[in-house]
């Protein structure tokens, strides 16, 4: 199984891959994907019919490009966003193929896309309009007065760069236009879009030539970069840059008062690697940068950071860690506390598969085995004290999920009233 990370290397067209794509082939067996594919098929709701309705939580299971040197768009098999009501109980929405799709839920109801179209899901019905794009999303995000922004990724363009699209829907109304650099982590701050790239394309060229910003080990690697993405006029706006060479996590990371703030696992020029928490500010560019330490004998790798989901509460940045475990970081001086242990562990090396998702004052999972019987488990914790607010059994068997093109692939919750 592939790190969600690896898309960023050097030499490969970049597909963003999950931490619960599996993309298995059971050599002389068909029936478990058509099995699959009719349960998933079976509890489609019409576009004309679907409703948000009492969902509670929602997810995407569909294609990967299998190879990640393949040509994006490749697997044209559906996907399905799977609706979950309160009691497990599940309906879907039949879509065309986006590899590792990242629906959101708003107070503006649920926001997806797929590689035709894009879509907003309400009380009242599907709303869907027509907005062509690569069929790999890096990046998802519901604004506050109803639009959606996504960024999708286009992998390596015939002049050097890199190209990626950021689709923008409005009240049906959509538009689609170009920006240099991968941004596989970025962040909402109100109305604005900020993307955070270590594959800057061709605005490598701009970067600082100060000591620190070139690395003496990896000829190719280039410094990160923070840019505004949306809105955009002219394209993607460089705000800043720093020396950095490592790993940061994918997806969507908090802003608090105009700052970006994301953990990484830092490379400097001579090689040196440490895990570090990262302050940027959008206004003005500076970046704040201090090492992780923790209260106890915790530690992390580069690997399992990569499966990191974080979010920032009263002056904090929260965040579950692959094994399960959920940490409180003050991004001032990178002290870290353990909060509590979920014992629901994702990546390649463990035998589950779990998704998060934070919201106001819950972390919500769904987490499934590799091998055995049984169907996804949705469970939701108290984000004070790691207490079970609930769990529930969604009819799902882990052998629908584990064949073919019928992969996890992000979660999203209903916004806390």
């Amino acid at each position: 199984m592939a790190r969600k990370g690896m898309a960023r290397k050097p030499g490969f067209v970049a597909v963003a891959t999950s931490a619960l794509a599996v993309a298995a082939t059971l050599a002389g067996c068909t029936s478990p994907l058509s099995s699959g594919q009719q349960l998933f098929d079976h509890a489609v709701v019409a576009d004309s019919e679907v409703r948000l309705g009492d969902a509670v939580m929602a997810f995407f299971i569909g294609p990967q490009s299998s190879e990640m040197s393949n040509a994006l768009g490749t697997v044209q098999n559906p996907g399905y966003l799977v609706l979950v009501d309160a009691d497990g109980s599940f309906r879907t929405v039949k879509t065309k193929h986006m590899d590792m799709m990242r629906p959101v839920w708003s107070d503006h109801g649920l926001h997806f896309a797929d590689e035709s179209s894009d879509y907003h899901l309400t009380a009242s019905g599907l709303t869907k309009a027509d907005n062509p794009k690569a069929s790999a999303q890096n990046l998802m995000f519901a604004l506050p007065n109803g639009e959606s922004v996504g960024v999708y990724n286009g992998g390596h363009g015939d002049d050097g760069g890199y190209d990626n699209q950021v689709a923008v829907m409005t009240d049906g109304d959509t538009h689609l236009f170009p920006v240099q650099g991968n941004y596989f982590t970025g962040a909402r701050c109100d109305g604005q879009i900020f993307g955070v790239a270590e594959n800057p394309g061709n605005h490598k060229s701009q970067a600082p030539k100060r000591p620190g910003m070139v690395s003496t080990v990896d000829e190719i690697a280039s410094p990160q970069m923070l840019a505004r993405l949306y809105p955009a006029d002219d394209g993607e706006k460089v705000i800043g840059w720093r020396p950095q060479f490592g790993t940061t996590p994918t997806g969507e990371v908090p802003c608090h008062e105009g700052v970006v703030t994301f953990l990484s696992w830092d490379t400097d020029a001579a090689g040196r690697e440490q895990p570090n928490v990262v302050s940027w500010d959008t206004a003005t560019g500076d970046h704040q940068v201090h090492r992780l330490t923790f209260d106890d004998a915790t530690l992390i790798n580069d690997a399992d950071i990569d499966y990191v989901e974080q979010d920032w509460q009263g002056d904090r940045l929260h965040w579950v860690y692959a094994d399960g475990r959920v940490f409180s970081t003050d991004s001032r001086t990178g002290k870290t506390t353990t909060l509590f242990d979920t014992k629901l562990g994702t990546g390649p090396d463990r035998p589950m598969q779990t998704l998060h998702a934070f919201s106001d004052t819950q972390l919500h999972t769904l987490s499934t085995t590799r091998e055995g019987e049984g169907s996804l488990t949705y469970t939701v914790f108290h984000r004070a004290n790691g207490a079970t607010a609930r769990t529930v059994s969604i009819p799902i068997p882990h052998a629908a999920v584990h064949v073919s093109y019928l992969n996890l692939s992000y979660m999203t919750v209903r916004p806390e009233v």
